[in-house]
């Protein structure tokens, strides 16, 4: 089809035609034919211009039925849906931890990726082989290409190589080294007889591990989560044992270790506890101990297990601790998508517990509580 510009100099073309002079200079009568001209190009540029503005009407609904389709409040389809179906992911390079330690044991990983360790001896904690009661101030060489490294404060640490290997050393009588084939009240409680002076290889393909009471959880590359060791301990014939790693859980972002209990935060912003639970601390009530992993809370973007997380340090001599021993604390701490902050366990809300003595030495009164109650992480 011509456009209409070709079409209107058509048009102008043949009535100046018309109305030109004639060979012999007279002029013919071209009013008739003028009128008619001028009548036929407005009736064809009344057509063009509703055949434009038609066109134009459907590509506006084609716009509307596409702004439709792209609308998330259509077919059921919000917002707050669509956030919900994007999987979490955290770096988790960012919380490789360099620098942990306390009065009994330090350890450092230098620019060159050397692990360095000072402090207690008397499990092979310092990873040379040899074992005593001496206490040693000097930082000794451990490892290198160490990328992150972890320790519980029953006396075994852990490392984590560039090549995703997860080496430990250390107390061997709790299990969490894989020495013992089964578990051993008298080892558990004598791991000084039990001591790995050199570090052993625990797990491969590894991306990110820590340490709990007496067990170590580990990530791997295709983020399930494995645990061994001794999850909870109360004499010989109560305890929860597990030889060799286990897998737990899949589609995990982040780990955590402490004292008392672990978190696991997965990639739906789900998070999942286990271990020992006396205040509630694991977000469950009235069980002292949670074998496996249970899901405690829903969009979730971070979660701690410790009101003060021992993930750095930030010193380099052991004298600056003055012989003082941070207490691990009962608590899991959340942090939802709206940056809010939640927090269970000990010393949160009002409610008073009597914790047994499988707990202390005597039974005693403490604040607790396993529901989550907003938090100020400052």
């Amino acid at each position: 089809m011509r456009s209409i510009g070709k079409v209107k100099k058509v048009i102008k073309r043949r009535i100046k035609n018309i109305i030109k002079p004639t060979i012999g200079g007279r002029k013919k009568i071209v009013i008739p034919f003028l009128v008619v001209a001028l009548t036929t190009l407005l009736i064809f540029l009344n057509i063009q211009q509703n055949e434009v503005k038609s066109e134009n009407v459907h590509d506006n609904e084609n716009n509307e039925i596409q702004e439709q389709y792209n609308d998330p409040s259509i077919d059921g389809i919000t917002e707050n849906d669509m956030i919900e179906n994007v999987k979490l992911s955290i770096p988790i390079s960012d919380y490789y931890i360099t620098n942990p330690g306390d009065a009994g044991n330090l350890y450092y990983i230098d620019e060159h990726k050397t692990l360095w360790g000072c402090g207690d001896n008397e499990f092979g904690q310092l990873g040379q082989g040899s074992q005593d009661w001496e206490f040693h101030e000097e930082m000794v060489k451990i490892a290198e290409n160490v990328i992150h490294v972890d320790y519980s404060q029953k006396g075994f640490t852990i490392y984590l190589t560039e090549d995703n290997k997860l080496y430990g050393f250390g107390n061997g009588g709790v299990g969490a080294l894989q020495q013992l084939e089964k578990f051993s009240g008298e080892e558990y409680c004598n791991g000084t007889h039990y001591a790995v002076t050199k570090p052993v290889l625990l797990l491969e393909d590894v991306v990110y591990a820590r340490c709990g009471r007496d067990d170590i959880v580990a990530m791997k590359s295709d983020a399930s989560v494995w645990t061994w060791g001794t999850l909870w301990y109360y004499g010989s014939s109560t305890h929860c044992y597990v030889e060799k790693p286990k897998k737990i859980l899949d589609n995990a972002v982040l780990l955590t270790g402490g004292f008392y209990n672990h978190a696991a935060l997965l990639e739906d912003g789900t998070v999942w506890t286990w271990g020992y639970n006396y205040t509630g601390n694991c977000g469950i009530s009235d069980e002292i101990f949670i074998s496996q992993p249970r899901k405690v809370a829903e969009d979730i973007i971070m979660v701690w297990t410790d009101a003060t997380p021992r993930y750095q340090v930030e010193i380099l001599d052991i004298a600056e601790f003055a012989g003082e021993y941070p207490r691990g604390q009962e608590n899991t701490i959340i942090q939802k998508k709206d940056g809010s902050y939640w927090i269970c366990g000990l010393n949160v809300g009002t409610e008073e517990k009597i914790l047994p003595i499988y707990f202390e030495t005597t039974d005693i009164t403490v604040i607790c509580t396993h529901e989550f109650l907003p938090y100020d992480m400052k």
